[in-house]
């Protein structure tokens, strides 16, 4: 029986993400967040300072009993914070210089007629966003609404504002992010459409004075065919620093192509590289190494992507499993939450090489959040 054909489209969004790899500096601090068990009475938040050479992670400060693991890190100048959401309500951490809590600062109680499905911050440190998500007549609804930052505090201020909203019979939003350096909200949806199985990327521009959004933009897309054969990965001169998603299985084979020169990597079934059905696609910040977690080989595999020479490089290493993966804001440390551990990473961004891992055991389902700033 042949396989569907998934097709990944990607659109360029600005000539000015211009691929961005910062180097390890000893003045620059890792830090990783990890909240779990989730969907347990009891959520610990623990913190780590995480060696960016060694992949070391270090315990910082005290865990504390937290109600919610869904995290957003934010820092302002030398000022850092830590915001816990859920569907009604948002906690806000004042965090010390090492990233640990330091106590509860602010509690906001939601009173939208809706859930809110994801609580953002603007990584400009001025705005946040709650985007609600609902079922209505015509399918799928959701509103995104505005909050302004104080900038000495990191307290929220709800404006009421509506910056977005949109509505679908088929297609419903159910993620959003921001890209690493703001500017652009990106949307993650779902298009169940009459023959039609599409996950992909939509993004709003972002006003960095007013904090509202622009109109709707098209970004990237998978779509599964029928009665094809074949996964398409189609990479453009510019990625968007965002997980996305691509050729759940069942696939096929796997071809890579670097739009610029027309380059392709075939990946075959037993190929050295990749085999033939892509469980998730990750591009880290840098914009510069995609991970393509392979469920056929329970393997992750890195393909390096450089723009200068229209090359695409698969890397020598490699990550065991499909498990989701994760990067510090500046590329460093990548971060692959497993089962029982997490496993940690340093990535040498101009290579795709990984140079050291440590693991970190984890006691069940957990969240994970990173964060890098100045000492």
């Amino acid at each position: 029986m042949l396989k569907p054909l998934v097709v990944v489209s990607f659109l360029a969004l600005s000539l000015s993400l211009a691929v961005l790899v910062i180097p390890a500096e000893a003045s620059t601090k890792e830090v990783l967040y990890v909240a779990g068990p989730q969907a347990s009475s009891t959520v610990m938040l623990y913190t780590y300072s995480v060696d960016p050479t060694t992949a070391a992670a270090t315990q910082v400060g005290s865990a504390i009993n937290v109600a919610s693991g869904s995290l957003v890190p934010l820092s302002i100048g030398t000022s850092h914070y830590l915001y816990l959401w859920s569907k009604i309500w948002v906690w806000l951490y004042q965090m010390d210089a090492d990233g640990a809590p330091l106590g509860l600062s602010q509690f906001v109680a939601f009173s939208f007629s809706h859930p809110v499905n994801t609580f953002l911050i603007d990584p400009n440190g001025k705005f946040a966003y709650a985007a609600l998500g609902w079922p209505d007549y015509e399918g799928s609804a959701n509103s995104i609404i505005l909050f302004t930052i104080d900038q000495s505090t990191g307290k929220l201020t709800n404006t009421n504002e509506v910056v977005a909203s949109y509505s679908n019979e088929y297609t419903g939003f159910r993620n959003f992010s921001f890209a690493q350096q703001g500017g652009k909200l990106f949307g993650e949806y779902d298009d169940a459409g009459p023959y039609t199985d599409i996950i992909g990327y939509d993004y709003y521009s972002v006003d960095q004075t007013t904090g509202r959004l622009g109109a709707l933009q098209n970004m990237f897309y998978a779509q599964t065919g029928e009665c094809q054969t074949g996964c398409v990965v189609a990479v453009t001169d510019l990625l968007s620093a965002v997980d996305g998603v691509c050729c759940g299985p069942p696939s096929g084979n796997v071809v890579v192509t670097l739009s610029s020169t027309g380059q392709q990597i075939l990946c075959p079934p037993n190929d050295t590289f990749c085999t033939d059905d892509v469980a998730n696609l990750a591009i880290d910040p840098a914009n510069a190494n995609v991970f393509f977690g392979d469920s056929t080989a329970s393997e992750t595999y890195i393909l390096n992507v450089d723009f200068s020479a229209g090359q695409l490089t698969p890397s020598s290493s490699t990550i065991p499993g499909t498990p989701p993966t994760y990067f510090s804001p500046d590329s460093q440390l990548v971060y692959a939450v497993n089962q029982n551990d997490i496993g940690i990473y340093t990535l040498q961004t101009a290579t795709g090489t990984l140079t050291a891992n440590t693991t970190l055991p984890d006691s069940g389902q957990v969240s994970i959040a990173t964060a890098s700033f100045e000492k």
